[in-house]
């Protein structure tokens, strides 16, 4: 089979919707560095309409119409039209198509079933996780972008790319047609396997708690911001509080986190595993220096697309180690050593 038709199989959909997903995190990403995550303050409508092109004067009038909607005296409640439209692109590739295709990824999923009971496990997830994520949207625009809502909404986004991925190893691997590099050694692996799903949830705590920063108010700037007393130090001093500061909270998740990667690659396997790893740690640290640039780089104002290329860095750090993962548990998964899906 040519590697162009082989890329056309039904057991690459799983693949296609989760760069769709990743593609979902970035626009949610460009929706709050641009401070428009309620530029459409109602759910699932924009303003009372099904659009985004929404003039100031209909605006005015929706808020006239819903004063209760205005949380406080600073919110924002007028937007330019490419404002309301980043919110509603990020709603109609969630929604319209991310949604529709993952009922269809079910569907195909649910008919097979008999054969690929794991590929049918993780359309199930999947499905389940965008009908919680578009409530959890829902959620996010009532608050008014509160930090849990914020936080939550990312790591159900990152369980859902998961889910999509485990979708794809189980439909290829049913398929027989696993690439060489995804199979790996069940004897080698199988030690590294419980190392690999701590490094998965640190990285992810991590993630997370740069969500908290990044959507509470005054966090960013909680170390101080413009001088080398803001970063790498915070406040002038080498530590923080953890009480009240949340982005020494992430810093030191970082530091921990980032030895912890570095201390597992020790006897690890060459081979995918090995590289994998690495690429997270590349990714980290990258992403580490970027975080430092972002409030070094403050003069009156924050840089926002470093903010938004943090998020993108320290998605794919997190999914690198958690795809390694996966292999992991697709390798050991298997009747003669005695595991189920």
């Amino acid at each position: 089979m040519s590697e162009g038709r082989n890329w056309r199989r039904l057991h690459h959909l799983p693949f296609a919707l989760f760069v769709l997903t990743m593609v979902a995190v970035a626009l949610g990403g460009a929706v709050r560095i641009h401070d428009a995550g309620v530029s459409c303050p109602d759910w699932p409508q924009c303003f009372g309409t099904w659009g985004f092109d929404v003039s100031y004067e209909e605006q005015a009038e929706w808020w006239a119409e819903n004063p209760d909607e205005i949380k406080t005296d600073e919110d924002k409640i007028t937007y330019e039209t490419w404002e309301i439209f980043l919110e509603w692109i990020h709603r109609f590739v969630t929604g319209m198509i991310l949604g529709p295709l993952c009922i269809l990824q079910w569907y195909l999923a649910f008919r097979r079933k008999a054969t690929m009971p794991g590929v049918y496990k993780a359309s199930t997830i999947a499905l389940a996780l965008v009908v919680v994520q578009g409530a959890m949207g829902m959620l996010t625009v009532m608050y008014d972008n509160i930090a849990w809502s914020v936080a939550a909404h990312l790591t159900l986004a990152m369980a859902l790319a998961m889910s999509l991925l485990w979708a794809w190893i189980r439909w290829m691997d049913a398929e027989d047609e696993l690439p060489q590099w995804m199979q790996l050694d069940p004897e080698g692996i199988i030690r590294f396997r419980p190392r690999l799903y701590d490094l998965t949830l640190s990285t992810l705590v991590v993630l997370i708690l740069g969500a908290f920063v990044s959507s509470s108010e005054g966090q960013n700037a909680a170390c101080g911001v413009g001088t080398f007393s803001a970063w790498p130090l915070c406040g002038g001093n080498l530590f923080g509080s953890l009480v009240d500061n949340i982005q020494f909270g992430h810093r030191l998740a970082v530091v921990i986190v980032g030895c912890w990667l570095v201390w597992n690659t020790r006897g690890m396997e060459r081979g995918t595993t090995r590289k994998l790893l690495h690429s997270c740690i590349g990714l980290y640290f990258l992403n580490l220096a970027l975080g430092g640039a972002y409030v070094l780089t403050w003069n009156g104002t924050f840089i926002e697309i470093l903010s938004l290329l943090h998020l993108l860095l320290g998605t794919l750090s997190f999914l690198c180690i958690g795809f390694a993962a996966l292999l992991a548990r697709n390798t050991t998964t298997s009747p003669t050593l005695g595991e189920q899906e």
